[in-house]
């Protein structure tokens, strides 16, 4: 056995299913590889209707109650029998040579941490949060494919289309159970001070289906927010674009103008959240959706900062 595949998943059966679809279709030799899926507390049947399934590959459905995506992922990484463990969610659809490419981009390595491609799935929702993502996520991977980007950094790292070495996962104890987010960040960070080597490969593919919503990613925001705070308490030394310890030296006018929008998040949303409808609405007219998604992105922001100093007042005062 070279490597698991470890898939969690919660209340997302018929997302899962697709995605197991391509996996069990992979190019890779069928001895080579297993997938485990780990069905963290779902309540629609998710386990009993995948330990149905026949595929011609290895293949195991573990159950646990809820403890979040790094919670699952421990437990799909602990019961792997595979030398290499690939992370992927269970809402991506993988090319067939997925697992081949992985395997390959390990070939002599073994402190090495293996980034894959991640991009839209072309049948995914047409709407505000999915053109987000294009702008986030999204973009890093399509300029580092077309090679017209800037250098993908380690603090891009997410552990979606990822693959580690087992023992590297044993030896840092794997993700940090406290942060229902950033957990990928805060295992990348210790990873790599640790000076395991980051390696992003093009060609290493996966489609990712997103279904979420404007008002998904303003609540998101407000989770990443506790987490960003968890993070710069655990690792107050860590000055990362976009994180606390980062921010607290920023001056910009820009991000003195979302520290003030902050403070009063409603009247933001009362202007904002009306051209947000209006983009979504009149999603075909480019300029609407243009002035849509920033306007998404600033109330996403904002939201973020707010909770940011309901929880700790002081966090940013260096900003002010």
């Amino acid at each position: 056995m070279e490597i698991s595949v470890v898939v969690p998943t919660f209340n997302r059966l018929s997302t899962v299913s697709r995605s197991l679809e391509l996996l069990f279709a992979q190019e890779a030799p069928r001895g080579s590889f297993e997938i485990i899926v780990v069905v963290d507390g779902s309540t629609d049947g998710t386990a009993e209707a995948l330990r149905r399934l026949k595929p011609g590959c290895s293949f195991r459905v573990i159950e646990q109650e809820n403890r979040g995506l790094a919670g699952a992922r421990n437990t799909g990484y602990r019961a792997a029998e595979g030398k290499l463990v690939l992370f992927l969610d269970d809402d991506m659809m993988c090319d067939s040579r997925l697992i081949d490419v992985h395997l390959a981009a390990h070939k002599g390595e073994n402190r090495t941490v293996v980034f894959g491609a991640l991009f839209l799935s072309p049948d995914s929702l047409q709407n505000l949060a999915a053109e987000c993502f294009k702008r986030e996520i999204g973009r890093i991977h399509l300029e580092s494919a077309s090679g017209c980007g800037a250098k993908w950094q380690e603090t891009d790292c997410v552990f979606s289309n990822t693959s580690v070495p087992k023992k590297l996962l044993e030896e840092f104890g794997g993700f940090d159970e406290g942060f229902r987010m950033r957990e990928d960040l805060e295992l990348g960070y210790r990873l790599f001070k640790a000076g395991v080597k980051p390696k992003y490969i093009t060609n290493a593919i996966a489609y990712q289906f997103y279904d979420k919503s404007s008002a998904d990613l303003i609540r998101d925001a407000e989770r990443f927010a506790k987490a960003d705070l968890l993070f710069a308490q655990k690792h107050p030394e860590a000055e990362i674009e976009g994180q606390i310890a980062w921010l607290k030296g920023a001056g910009r006018g820009k991000t003195r103008l979302v520290k003030l929008a902050a403070s009063y998040p409603r009247l933001t949303d009362a202007i904002l959240a009306p051209v947000c409808g209006l983009g979504e609405h009149w999603f075909n007219v480019l300029l609407l959706r243009h002035a849509a998604i920033r306007a998404l992105l600033f109330r996403r922001r904002v939201h973020w900062l707010h909770t940011i100093l309901e929880l700790a007042p002081d966090a940013l005062k260096p900003m002010a």
